[in-house]
């Protein structure tokens, strides 16, 4: 042992080779290393890391892994117990829509992420019709396929069901391709309805079926042939101004037309009626009545006549789109072919009755995609069936398992799950809910979204709270004073009733908002974090007040550092560890915080799924006839587990991180 005497110490031998060794292991170790070498020793922070690694692991990975869709519905009068692996599956009664073959209740072929193929047959041998189609349809789509067969009855005939993991292309669409041509569009009206004049460069033989679509923002109206696999020109155009109602109709040439329609039609009902002019299902002023007493089309009347009377500059198409309710006569006595805007004046405020707006339409040429019906129709009429069966390809119906939006990284997982899995999935490990939904699945896909609001969530914090914080406790002075008296402001506010305003605020945007990219879950994610930065902005400001007069801080100002490079490349890289451990503490609170905005029904919206709405299913096994514990106890335990981990993971690096503790164990 050492011992004490007066002016040195004497060290035993045994002690002094201890030391030694640990002075030789730990030379030229760093802070971190030596704070991961401490928290290894921790165990309990250690396997509460390496939990939480496999745990954030499972849920970026969950569109890769066979479990159930998190979404896919079955109706049942109660919620369904965890079944056991020696537990038979009952096969779905409707044939291709669930499972056709299981092992027990370990796992069976009935993923609803499907698409699902039905052929009307006729032969003797269905077996060998159904080996043949199968491998026709994993031909032309790669993909395995899972067969039910149902036989013929009476005079119905023998039907065949396919399913294989569904994908983006099976379903029919437009692809649209810009032209390059464009068309003046002018806007008359208010927000109660309007005018659009639209002068489109095309041939107007093309003119023989149409079709009008607009919403509030943005309109689109297109041409579209009626045969062939061209979809038409589209021309797609931004209102200059919001609008309630639909489209009334068009004028086309002086001829009042339907918003939707077929020239073939309208003359196949003008010979009907033995009138020698198209029929008008639409007029914008009250109908004139000829000699016989019959209701003639009307164009409209004033000035907004003249401009669908124009001529036309050949090859053009001009077109009177009127929107919502506005009359005519509101028009009466103005040229609206100037910059004009109509205004009465009132006693409060002034009110635009209308005004004039100028835009540009685009012309784009759409081409009906090669969807999996055209596909296998084309495969299916080169295919030579044996024993002279046929089979008729009666249609391709898609189910979409995930129906929400995703990124391209989730739909190319989800892809290549459907290729190395096919259709096989989990059984209901854990049960389902009472809409038939497996709680397996739903924990592993809310723990995805309760994750990711926690890692977004808390690094708008950290942004916020770190950079607030240190320019706060560089700066010092009346700026350090003012800017915390600005942060003890918004702690005196109830943040529970900022974020419902600010949700609801989003709400109502919600048009404008997706006009930037920005949807709810985003701003769900930025407000979160927004109310979570005042208390990381505190301590990294006293920790920046602890090290801004250091000598390495005094001498990056001699040498004429900037204040933003002491910031952010002396001080905050110091500061780290007291931040590191603050997040692990963070994340739990966001987590939290995010389960019960949900539960509230302000947070994470259906179908989508997280840790809040699970609890608000959870509330259906408060019975007092029956407890259905599986819904609480389940998603309770992933997430009491995640919470746990954390808090455990943050003491652990409270102490691997401690400076004073640097060389020991």
């Amino acid at each position: 042992m050492a011992k004490n005497e007066p002016g040195h110490w004497q060290l035993g031998s045994g002690n002094m080779e201890k030391i030694l060794s640990e002075v030789a292991a730990h030379k030229g170790e760093s802070l971190w290393q030596d704070a991961w070498r401490r928290l290894r020793r921790n165990k309990a922070a250690f396997y509460s890391l390496i939990f939480l690694i496999l745990f954030a692991v499972t849920s970026f990975i969950a569109p890769l892994l066979p479990i159930a869709s998190p979404m896919a519905l079955t109706l049942q009068e109660e919620p369904q117990p965890p079944s056991w692996p020696w537990d038979g599956t009952q096969l779905e009664t409707q044939p291709g829509s669930q499972a056709t073959s299981s092992l027990g209740a370990v796992l069976n072929n009935g993923w609803r992420h499907r698409s699902t193929i039905t052929f009307n047959t006729e032969g003797d041998n269905l077996d060998t019709v159904a080996t043949e189609l199968s491998d026709m349809i994993e031909e032309v789509t790669g993909r395995t396929t899972a067969i039910n067969r149902v036989a013929s009855k009476g005079d119905k005939p023998a039907q065949l069901f396919f399913g294989i993991p569904n994908e983006a292309d099976d379903t029919p669409r437009t692809d649209w391709e810009k032209t390059g041509n464009e068309g003046k569009v002018t806007f008359f009206g208010t927000s109660a309805g309007g005018w659009l004049v639209l002068d489109l460069p095309v041939d107007e033989a093309l003119f023989n079926s149409w079709s009008t679509v607009v919403d509030k923002r943005k309109g689109n109206f297109y041409l579209v042939p009626i045969e062939g696999n061209q979809a038409g020109l589209r021309y797609e155009f931004d209102l200059p101004h919001p609008f309630e109602g639909g489209v009334k109709g068009i004028t086309f040439n002086g001829r009042n037309l339907p918003a939707d329609g077929k020239l073939a039609d309208l003359s196949v009902a003008a010979e009907a009626s033995d009138d020698a002019v198209d029929v008008a299902p639409l007029t914008w002023d009250s109908p004139e009545e000829d000699a016989a007493g019959e209701a003639a089309p009307v164009a409209p009347k004033g000035p907004i006549a003249s401009l669908a009377e124009a001529p036309l500059e050949s090859p053009t198409i001009h077109l009177l789109v009127q929107l919502g309710e506005t009359k005519n006569v509101l028009l009466d006595g103005f040229d609206l072919r100037d910059d004009t805007t109509v205004i009465s004046q009132g006693d409060s405020r002034d009110k635009v009755l209308f005004f004039r707006a100028n835009t540009t339409a685009k012309e784009f040429q759409g081409t009906f995609h090669q969807d999996l019906k055209r596909q296998l129709d084309s495969a299916l009429a080169s295919l030579s069936l044996a024993d002279g069966a046929t089979a008729t390809l009666i249609e391709v119906e898609s189910e979409n398992g995930y129906d929400w939006d995703m990124n391209g990284i989730s739909h190319l997982m989800i892809n290549v799950r459907g290729k190395v899995f096919g259709l096989w999935q989990t059984g209901n490990w854990m049960g389902t809910d009472s809409k038939g939904r497996d709680i397996f699945s739903r924990i592993i896909w809310g723990s995805r979204t309760s994750l990711m609001v926690a890692f977004w969530a808390t690094l708008t914090s950290l942004l916020i709270g770190v950079t607030y914080g240190a320019f706060s406790g560089y700066k010092g002075g009346k700026v350090d004073n003012a800017m915390m008296r600005f942060v003890d402001i918004l702690y005196s506010l109830p943040f529970i009733f900022v974020v419902i305003f600010l949700i609801t605020l989003t709400n109502e945007y919600k048009t404008e908002l997706d006009e930037f990219g920005l949807d709810r879950e985003v701003i769900f994610y930025l407000v979160i974090g927004a109310i979570y930065w005042l208390t990381m902005a505190r301590v990294v400001r006293g920790q920046v007040l602890s090290l801004k007069n250091a000598e390495f801080i005094e001498a990056a100002r001699v040498l004429g550092a900037s204040t933003k490079r002491i910031l952010f490349v002396h001080l905050v890289p110091n500061v780290l560890s007291i931040v590191i451990v603050y997040l692990t503490l963070t994340i739990p609170a966001v987590m939290l915080f995010e389960a019960f905005l949900s539960f509230l029904g302000m947070g994470i919206e259906p179908p989508k799924v997280s840790w809040g709405t699970l609890a608000v299913d959870g509330t259906e096994a408060i019975n007092p006839l029956k407890i259905f514990w599986w819904l609480v106890f389940f998603p309770a335990m992933a997430m009491g587990s995640t919470l746990l981990a954390l808090n455990i993971l943050g003491d652990g690096l409270r102490d691997a991180l401690d400076p004073k503790l640097r060389g020991k164990d």
